[in-house]
């Protein structure tokens, strides 16, 4: 029988070494592993740690679908990224995530901002065309730093790049309409599924926060997105914090959103 296609990202809990965590990934059922953006934890860009994480993976039966990298708003961000690019070549990973700045820009100049993006997303186009690597551009803080992506996809050509839908991201001050993920249905490429309870507690499993996942599901299934889901969930604020039964939990939750998008409308 075929697994569901299921990721979690290794941010889970940082403290965990990647190594440990790959068998207990595997041991919950996960079919999938997105790596997070802590590169010391990864090793991603380390030749020898990726060699091992390509035997760990093997062994384990996984496969990396995503890699989080850096935003797009920094002066060195073209060249950070294409290091990341090779390295998820070396891993055959398909999608690499790109938040257009950190969170949130603050008091930052919009259109300044948008700029920098642009630059960087025109820098990138001709390694993503030579690798045939993706890059998601994620939704950050709702309002103008969301706003960037948006811009930026709109500029960006959609044969090199799409969307990331990051659902605790799109519900900050919610429970809100998925009007951003119904806006981007042409564009989605990756996804960061979690769940959120109030302001600043967020990134838990489906079912423990105030997130519709059967309306969220109904309209992800019009869109052009075609998995793995990948759940970025984190122990912080969940309420089982035990590794094992984290991510058995984790897993459980994720096998009923996945059960959600089969159904039939």
């Amino acid at each position: 029988m075929t697994r569901p296609e299921i990721s979690i990202s290794t941010c889970f809990d940082y403290s965990i070494p990647l190594e440990i965590q790959i068998p207990l990934i595997s041991r919950a059922g996960f079919t999938y592993v997105s790596l997070g953006q802590d590169e010391e934890h990864s090793g991603l860009l380390e030749k020898r740690r990726r060699e091992n994480l390509k035997l760990l993976l093997k062994m384990y039966n996984l496969t990396i679908d995503t890699v989080h990298g850096i935003s797009l708003c920094y002066p060195d961000s073209v060249k950070r990224l294409k290091n990341i690019i090779e390295a998820s070549v070396d891993l055959r990973v398909p999608v690499v995530i790109a938040h257009p700045v950190p969170f949130d820009i603050g008091k930052s100049d919009s259109d300044e901002t948008l700029s920098k993006i642009i630059k960087s997303v025109n820098g990138l186009e001709p390694v993503l065309k030579e690798t045939g690597i993706k890059i998601a551009i994620e939704n950050v803080l709702p309002g103008p730093s969301t706003e960037l992506a948006i811009q930026a996809l709109i500029q960006a050509d959609p044969e090199y790049f799409g969307f990331c839908y990051d659902s605790s991201h799109d519900q900050v001050d919610g429970p809100r309409l998925f009007t951003l993920l119904d806006s981007l249905k042409d564009r989605v490429i990756a996804v960061h599924l979690s769940d959120r309870i109030r302001e600043f507690i967020d990134h838990v499993p489906p079912g423990e926060g105030f997130i519709d996942w059967r309306e969220l599901t109904s309209l992800l299934k019009k869109t052009v997105f075609k998995g793995p889901l990948l759940f970025e969930v984190m122990v912080e604020h969940t309420s089982v914090k035990e590794p094992e039964q984290f991510l058995r939990l984790v897993y459980e939750k994720a096998c009923y959103v996945y059960s959600l998008m089969q159904a039939e409308s």
